[in-house]
């Protein structure tokens, strides 16, 4: 594999996302390359479903909730392996992909076939124009991060277009390099999750304690108030500021822990309108919504970060005398506690606490001392969980970024596969 100049010279030729290709590729435009495919659905296909991360598959062999269903499935379409397909909503996010099932789509889904070309290379370049917000600044739409990436603006794309036999080359290539990646990055995940059952079943034996010492009481007789944020459609970007004050969002609430990172404000002024949703340091912020990865129910303690308001599906809990702010975020986040806001939690596509719900939710309440040394132990002895767990995600995370690198540059002709494979 060779790199910049062993790969002769390169030149622009009308691609303004990748103006650099060697120069025996040439450039067409993408009505020239992939052709429309208009097909009914057969009575018995499945459901394909494009998805962000570029698989498109059956939505069965993947996941079945969280998803709208249609009542009457009007415009439906048949996919057929092999097909590239874009999905036009979704496409400036990575929805673009090879169809690895036969099925149908709905009709935000835009099929093609690639008669003299490697459809599964016009679906990575394309994603690397999503990845490098080209799509997005082409597509049409009326809200932020609503858009329409329609089929006459992908008609008119002029695309690089490498040899078919070097097509082939660039995906052998990526087959064997990312496999290697991907395998590093599969064991990582099992790591993470082998330490986040280590820590949760540590969690629950000190959950244990604190239920066998003391008792179960409902969350509203430990506030002394609880609210919820302003309804979303009432803080929109126009209210959106560079300083002032602290808007509280899911992104900032981990497991027992705040994440500072996802910063936003609103002005002083608009905060002041907002005052009922304020919180301050040493508030319980609790997350009514989650999934996998960051769980519902989870919470934390504010910490100084001065005015800040709670943003809608966060609950800012004030603690009384009966807990301290330490314990009830660790209590809350506890794998029981959240096991049981499931249970309580309503919702059809997707679970959602409200305030009555967690006002409802029963936790072990011990006395002021154990409540500080259940805190303390489980820090002391969570604390290498937590370092092997960022070590690994931190890994993951490096990975990632050198496959989508890897990816680019063997797709756009950065580097020449031609002896790799």
């Amino acid at each position: 594999m060779s790199v910049g100049g062993g790969f002769g010279d390169v030149r622009s030729r009308g691609v303004a996302w990748a103006p650099e290709l060697p120069t025996h590729w040439k450039t067409a435009p993408a009505w020239s390359i992939a052709r429309p495919v208009r097909r009914p659905p057969a009575v018995d296909d499945g459901i394909v479903t494009a998805f962000r991360d570029g698989e498109v598959t059956l939505r069965s062999l993947r996941r079945s909730a969280g998803f709208t269903e249609a009542v009457q499935e009007h415009g439906y379409q048949g996919v057929r392996r092999g097909e590239l397909v874009i999905h036009s909503m979704d496409a400036f996010a990575g929805a673009i992909g090879v169809s690895d099932s036969d099925g149908k789509m709905s009709p935000v889904a835009h099929i093609y076939s690639i008669p003299a070309g490697e459809p599964r290379y016009f679906a990575l370049l394309l994603r690397i124009m999503a990845q490098r917000g080209y799509i997005e600044s082409l597509a049409k739409g009326i809200r932020e991060r609503s858009t329409s990436f329609d089929r006459a603006t992908f008609r008119s794309l002029r695309l690089p277009v490498p040899p078919t036999e070097e097509q082939s080359r660039i995906l052998r290539f990526l087959d064997q390099e990312t496999a290697q990646i991907d395998a590093f990055i599969a064991k990582n995940e099992e790591l993470v999750v082998l330490l986040a059952e280590r820590r949760d079943s540590l969690w629950t034996e000190l959950y244990d304690d604190a239920a066998t010492a003391g008792r179960l009481v409902p969350v509203r007789r430990l506030v002394a108030s609880i609210v919820d944020g302003p309804f979303g459609s009432s803080l929109t970007s126009a209210h959106y500021s560079t300083s002032g004050t602290r808007v509280i969002r899911l992104g900032n609430i981990g497991v027992n822990e705040f994440k500072p990172a996802d910063e936003a404000f609103i002005s002083t002024e608009y905060g002041a309108q907002l005052a009922t949703h304020a919180a301050r340091a040493g508030d319980v912020i609790v997350a009514g919504l989650g999934d996998e990865r960051m769980p519902l129910g989870r919470a934390c303690v504010l910490p100084d970060i001065g005015p800040a308001i709670v943003k809608a599906d966060c609950y800012r809990v004030r603690p009384n005398r009966l807990v301290s702010a330490e314990y009830l975020a660790w209590i809350l986040s506890a794998p029981p506690t959240r096991g049981q806001m499931r249970l309580l939690a309503r919702g059809t596509t997707r679970l959602r606490l409200n305030t009555s719900v967690v006002r409802d939710v029963r936790v072990p309440v011990p006395s002021a001392s154990l409540q500080a040394e259940l805190v303390a132990r489980f820090g002391g002895r969570s604390d290498k969980i937590d370092t092997a767990m960022s070590k690994a995600k931190h890994g993951i995370e490096l990975a990632r970024e050198r496959r989508a690198a890897l990816i680019s540059a063997a797709v756009t002709g950065e580097i020449d596969v031609g002896m790799a494979v």
